[in-house]
């Protein structure tokens, strides 16, 4: 008896080895969180233009609030975004990226499309044309962020650090939170876009 329940034990463990695992690893959200009636402006070479955030069909877009100027979060975010591309292969055509600067002051249009051309070559660069748009915008996600002027001229900005997952219906479907692993987000891209 004690052999066979071994076994089963044994038999158990193996099957859960290995990154077969179909379940997403990053937090899906208790309930709908529809971001599609949120409205940045997306700044491109030769114009500035509405952006909903929506993915095209059968894609995913992960959106990301930050500033170029971060020191920490951002760029390792961002770099584990484009690693994990580049797991998926062939599948990488079918995520596009898009950052809104909580920073639009300093991330200008010259500064926020050369930071992100860093990280992917399919991404969307959103300038918030004012405060209220940006308050919208971290309403519909709920996401935060504060930027402070100090008296002797430095700017110390705040911001959550959690990067969405939206599918072709501007639904948030898997939040990621940070320092989760190239290898988990490829994981879960992996399963979204079958």
């Amino acid at each position: 008896m004690l052999l066979a329940l071994l076994g089963v034990v044994g038999v158990v463990a193996l099957s859960s080895c290995g990154n077969s695992d179909p379940s997403l690893i990053g937090y899906e959200p208790p309930s709908e969180k529809k971001v599609s009636t949120a409205t940045a402006t997306e700044v491109t070479a030769d114009a500035t233009r509405p952006f909903q955030f929506v993915a095209p069909e059968g894609e995913v877009l992960i959106v990301y609030f930050g500033y170029t100027n971060c020191p920490d979060l951002c760029p390792t975010t961002l770099a584990a975004v484009r690693s994990a591309k580049r797991e998926i292969g062939d599948l990488a055509d079918r995520v596009k990226l898009a950052m809104v600067t909580v920073d639009p002051e300093r991330d200008t249009e010259d500064v926020l499309p050369a930071y992100l051309s860093s990280f992917s070559d399919q991404y969307h660069a959103l300038i918030p044309a004012s405060d209220d748009e940006l308050t919208a915008i971290k309403d519909a996600f709920q996401a935060s962020s504060s930027v402070t002027k100090n008296a002797d001229g430095s700017i110390e900005v705040g911001h959550s650090a959690t990067t969405y997952v939206i599918n072709d219906s501007g639904v948030v479907v898997i939040e990621w939170p940070y320092g989760l692993t190239a290898d988990d987000m490829a994981h879960d891209l992996r399963i979204l876009l079958k």
